[in-house]
């Protein structure tokens, strides 16, 4: 396992295909922040590329990269679903 890995993943749902993918590090959520974003505005958005870049690049705590992912969901109303169960 990655330092970068999140130890709860995150399920995003897609509002138009109804595909659940499973965000589980930082790289997944750069991944679809900048591929598969329904928007590329708003203040969480820049926020979330900015924090999942820093962390990827060593800098910054993969909790806040995941924390900033789900505030850019909440912002641009993607579906999400989170576990608390860790994985091994």
């Amino acid at each position: 396992m990655s330092i970068k890995d999140w130890n709860y993943p995150i399920m995003v749902i897609c509002k138009r295909t109804g595909k659940v993918y499973t965000v589980g590090t930082t790289k997944d959520a750069l991944d679809m922040l900048l591929n598969a974003w329904p928007v590329a505005e708003g203040k969480a958005f820049l926020m979330a590329l900015q924090i999942c870049a820093d962390v990827e690049s060593g800098h910054g705590h993969p909790l806040e990269a995941r924390n900033s992912f789900m505030a850019a969901a909440m912002e641009a109303g993607v579906p999400i679903e989170t576990t608390m169960v860790q994985q091994h």
